[in-house]
């Protein structure tokens, strides 16, 4: 069982390293950068509605910062004008949020990020937006042409997200909505962003993004769109990627709630992979703004957490790490996960990210991990060893999660690197709750 390699094309900088994702409100502030409302102290504990000032400049600060990590693009959740901290409940689309910035500071955030190698994608909501867009407030006013942007009704109600009153449901089977939608992806095409997330497209018009596809196929910004996705992957036929849970979740099961063995595990990674088709561009989530923290899941577990990270950045796709995750930061859901980032590290953050940061650099710098597939070579019980390999270019990854050495019929004697990247010989067996890796090139 396997997946074959990939051919290398205009979608490198998604395979070449780590996705880091950012929620803008959290993650670094520029204090020269004015507040328009109270904020809250950073590293207080966070609420669904209070604000904290992370900003782009911040952000463009930090960028040597993720460049070292191996970080090659940047997920922002969304930057436009909106109430409310998440900014789900878009106000316009064509304005950055004040709070985190200006438009003229995401110009300057993409230029520098391009001269660090690292793409920008933008969080795309446009199945609904907020009850305070100008365009929504005028439908309501009896506007006729903005009418034809949403679900209104004769009495005044209107469709939703979710039955959420502050998120208004566009009305994406209307062609003004897709004259609208272009408008907003070639506006910020201009600034120098690399692609899109899309919030809920399983709830798009059928028919919707094959046509804003075609409109847009002259950006190379509309090259790669992700559609976010849960359990269900087949709406997404005009995506080039939806966010990948589905790994996450076993990847948990595999190392730290044993309810999946190394059968379990690899069958489905690969089965996943083979199913999407261009795996190496699929986005793993092991934690992000909408579930809990990745430390938590594994409920507390350095063990598992190290385990877990490391396989992460092993697996064949992009792996993402949703900010502070490379610290081991806890977090129940929402609000939980949105925590700031720190601004100094105490010392199991700092130890987490002396353990993090190789891994995330090796993902980044190793042709097998960007561009090679996946290759089953034995599996016993909770152990089990793969090959990632990409023109000559090959890394053995030898993993146990369970709590018993394993004896293998594979020759595994010699020597490893082990999850402290350290070396390490092995004979005969595989160590429990171990991971290692053997590179070797042409």
């Amino acid at each position: 069982m396997e997946l074959k390699p990939v051919n290398r094309d205009h979608l490198d900088f998604v395979r070449s390293g780590v996705m880091y994702q950012i929620f803008p409100d959290r993650f670094a502030r520029d204090e020269s950068v004015s507040a328009d409302r109270p904020l809250d102290e950073w590293g207080t504990a966070p609420t669904r509605d209070n604000f904290f000032g992370g900003n782009l400049r911040g952000v463009e600060q930090r960028l040597g910062y993720l460049k070292d990590l191996g970080v090659s693009s940047i997920y922002f959740n969304p930057i436009f004008k909106a109430p409310s901290n998440h900014r789900y409940d878009t106000e316009s689309y064509f304005e950055v949020e004040p709070l985190i910035g200006s438009n003229d500071d995401l110009r300057s955030l993409c230029a520098t990020a391009k001269s660090h190698d690292i793409g920008i994608l933008l969080d795309g909501v446009f199945n609904h937006c907020g009850k305070t867009m100008p365009e929504f407030l005028a439908a309501q006013a009896g506007d006729v042409e903005m009418q034809k942007l949403f679900h209104l009704y004769k009495d005044g109600s209107y469709q939703t997200f979710g039955g959420t009153p502050f998120m208004p449901k566009l009305h994406t089977a209307a062609p003004e909505v897709l004259d609208y939608v272009e408008r907003v992806l070639r506006h910020w095409h201009e600034f120098g962003i690399s692609g899109w997330r899309f919030d809920v497209p399983y709830k798009f018009a059928d028919g919707f993004m094959k046509q804003l596809r075609a409109r847009t196929a002259d950006l190379s910004s509309a090259q790669y769109f992700i559609a976010e996705a849960w359990n269900e992957w087949s709406f997404a036929t005009d995506f080039e990627a939806v966010q990948n849970y589905r790994s996450g979740g076993r990847l948990v099961d595999y190392v730290h709630k044993h309810s999946a063995d190394a059968e379990d595990f690899i069958f489905d990674i690969i089965r996943w992979g083979q199913q999407w088709g261009d795996y190496s561009v699929l986005p793993n989530f092991i934690d992000s703004h909408d579930t809990p923290r990745f430390m938590t899941t594994v409920e507390g577990s350095m063990e598992s957490w190290r385990l877990g990270f490391a396989l992460h950045m092993l697996s064949p796709g992009v792996p993402i790490v949703f900010a502070g995750t490379e610290l081991a930061m806890a977090g129940a859901n929402d609000p939980d996960c949105r925590v700031t980032y720190p601004t100094s590290l105490n010392a199991e953050q700092q130890a987490a990210l002396e353990f993090s940061k190789p891994w995330m650099r090796l993902r980044g710098a190793s042709n097998a991990m960007k561009f090679g597939g996946i290759k089953l070579i034995e599996l016993k019980n909770h152990a089990l060893i793969f090959e990632r390999e990409y023109e000559g270019s090959k890394l053995t990854v030898l993993v146990n999660t369970g709590w018993h050495d394993e004896l293998l019929l594979t020759d595994i004697s010699g020597e490893w690197t082990d999850l402290d990247q350290r070396p390490v010989r092995l004979e005969d067996r595989v160590p429990q709750r171990g991971l290692f890796i053997r590179s070797t090139s042409n």
